[in-house]
């Protein structure tokens, strides 16, 4: 399992999966750094129980398949504290 980069590229990716996903938008994870792409930046500076979680799209996401990652939900756990 890579990790992974935090570049203009994966992040322009990362907005494919996170503009529709179910968690990001009602919870409005884009106005709180670090924004998106939480699995190569971290997870929300929104706390975690703070989030309702409706659910995760990180699974379909390009940058998880090309790096082989694990886990989802990296904007409420971040990379480490993954599902």
């Amino acid at each position: 399992m890579a990790k992974v980069p935090n570049t203009q590229e994966n992040l322009e990716i990362c907005k494919r999966f996170c503009g529709p996903c179910p968690t990001f938008k009602p919870n409005e994870l884009n106005k709180i750094p670090p924004n998106a792409l939480f699995c190569a930046r971290g997870q929300s500076e929104k706390p975690a129980e703070e989030i309702e979680d409706k659910g995760c799209f990180c699974f379909g996401c390009e940058v998880f398949q090309k790096y082989k990652i694990s886990g989802g939900w990296f904007c409420m756990h971040g990379f480490e504290g993954r599902k």
